[in-house]
């Protein structure tokens, strides 16, 4: 699994169809997280796993409604889970 995720990750970066899927992907994360951010604000003492579910709930919603590849939703998942950091000093401010 983590070789078929790393020869993703390569294809990604070496291959200008790989550069346009990424550039894609990266628009669906910012939408995906923009909408997060909302959901979380309506949530009182918002923590991490309870962000972490609403991610995996969000990115199988929309992963579903797209008919994404599974590749995608598992990368999907693990960009918008290293934003909790991000989101945390936001809702602080």
């Amino acid at each position: 699994m983590g070789g078929a995720l790393g020869a993703f990750l390569m294809w990604l970066n070496a291959t200008p169809k790989g550069r346009e899927l990424r550039a894609k992907l990266l628009e669906h994360t910012d939408a995906l997280y923009g909408e997060l951010k909302e959901s979380i604000k309506q949530l009182e003492g918002p923590t991490r796993e309870m962000y972490d579910a609403l991610v995996e709930r969000a990115v199988a919603e929309y992963v579903a409604k797209r008919e994404l590849a599974i590749e995608i939703k598992e990368r999907l998942v693990k960009d918008l889970k290293k934003r909790w950091n991000r989101l945390e000093k936001e809702l602080k401010v």
